[in-house]
């Protein structure tokens, strides 16, 4: 192994690990909000599917009676909310075979911001 930076590789490995190692766009930690076109694209996908005839929603205008209201609803996490899309549960039904996982994500993400408001 080369050395870097004139450090032993053991020493190298506690460098990167302290200045959080190389980095790039692409990382992202994985409790990163979710980017702003991934909301909008949830915020879409939410209109468009009709989650707002059944639940209530003031990020999205959505006044259902039919389902929870999802606003400061502080049990919202996103995998709750991928779970209950994708699989249903009680009167709701599962979008699993209509949407597919990145949009129930995309959903998610939008979902748990929105109610956080």
């Amino acid at each position: 192994m080369r050395r870097i930076l004139g450090l032993a590789p053991l020493g190298a490995l506690v460098l990167l690990a302290w200045t959080g190692g190389p980095s790039s766009a692409q990382d992202k930690p994985a409790s990163a909000p979710p980017d702003a076109a991934r909301i909008g694209r949830g915020r879409d996908l939410f209109a468009s599917s009709g989650c707002g005839s059944c639940h209530t929603l003031a990020d999205a205008g959505a006044t259902g009676q039919v389902g929870p209201p999802l606003d400061g609803d502080a049990n919202l996490t996103r995998a709750l909310v991928v779970d209950r899309v994708t699989n249903g549960s009680g009167p709701m039904p599962s979008f699993g075979s209509q949407m597919t996982p990145d949009d129930i994500a995309a959903v998610a993400a939008y979902v748990v911001h929105a109610a956080a408001r």
